[in-house]
């Protein structure tokens, strides 16, 4: 597969182990990689193979958030003993920092489709815990995000959403027609009693179509609870990959932080190395070649650090033989 790698944009989380496993020469489970993006240590991606709706914003100051004071209960019209600020447009802090950054929305809703990173402060966190409970422990993860499931691509942030029509407590949805086909089969109900709940959910059907139809577009979504509300696959990139094998070795306990006389003498020793092999660390492209050797050896480099190394040789070169 290390000869496939660089050519693949991602790799599923199956995939991604055992790339890990032959890089690293220990194993690399499912669950590993899973408790890996819960400590923030490799960064995953969604593939929405048929798409999906989000609404979509940027991240933005705190300064920039005009805040509101709210100090009567719009339910009950009680006074809060502690009247409290809160962002009247519905801005979503990242953190709990009291200086943290925000996420602004635009109101509507917008497709997407493609790979999407997690950004893990959402109900995307609680999704990838679930996965690890029942991989390791088998507990059951109750948790529930309020927020919604957020994603960024590119600086681009998505607040994924969710179709009425696709939600079964939505009464007149297809969703409910559905649960009630298939509670009619579990239960066995006569034709009459079918028929009957059948008529009273067309009833239903036509009081929601209704109120659909005079609802603004982004009135008839609501924020996912997870990620299982729409079609996906969890994969990681391969630049990701590279990068999450790289900052093991930049801090490997058995490196030593190299001084000067022995950076020189090591690039020197490669130049040597490279014109016994003809290599010409100037020749253009000579970086890409150079990385799918150091993956044959299960050793992979990025094509950025192959340069900066083939940079310093002739300077190297020339400091030694003065």
């Amino acid at each position: 597969m290390s000869k496939l790698f660089k050519l693949k944009e991602c790799l599923n989380l199956d995939e991604a182990a055992i790339h890990l496993s032959n890089v690293l020469g220990e194993p690399v489970t499912l669950a590993d990689i899973y408790r890996l993006t819960l400590d923030k240590h490799i960064k995953l991606s969604a593939n929405f193979v048929n798409g999906a709706q989000a609404r979509l914003g940027k991240r933005v100051k705190a300064s920039d958030v005009k805040f509101e004071l709210m100090t009567t209960n719009f339910l009950t019209g009680e006074k809060f003993d502690v009247p409290f600020h809160f962002a009247p447009k519905g801005e979503i802090r990242i953190s709990d920092c009291p200086d943290s950054d925000f996420l602004s929305f635009e109101d509507k809703v917008s497709s997407i489709c493609g790979l999407w990173d997690l950004t893990m402060i959402g109900s995307e966190a609680i999704d990838i815990e679930y996965y690890y409970e029942q991989m390791t422990s088998g507990l059951e993860v109750t948790l529930v995000g309020l927020d919604g499931v957020f994603l960024e691509k590119d600086g681009i942030f998505a607040n994924l959403h969710t179709d009425y029509e696709d939600n079964e407590y939505q009464p007149g949805s297809k969703a409910q027609l559905k649960l009630l086909k298939a509670r009619i089969v579990k239960n066995n109900l006569t034709v009459e009693e079918a028929e009957k709940e059948i008529k009273i959910f067309e009833g239903e059907r036509k009081k929601y179509l209704e109120k659909r139809a005079k609802n603004k577009p982004e009135d008839n979504y609501f924020p996912s609870g997870g990620l299982s509300e729409h079609d996906y696959v969890l994969v990681v990139k391969t630049k990701e990959l590279t990068r999450f094998i790289q900052s093991l070795e930049d801090t490997s306990p058995q490196a030593k932080p190299l001084s000067s006389k022995e950076r020189n003498s090591l690039l020197v020793l490669l130049g040597a190395v490279c014109k016994h092999g003809d290599i010409d660390p100037n020749q253009r492209g000579i970086a890409t070649s150079l990385v799918a050797m150091t993956e044959l050896i299960g050793a992979p480099l990025t094509d950025d650090t192959i340069r900066k190394i083939l940079n310093q040789i002739e300077p190297a070169i020339e400091s030694r033989s003065k």
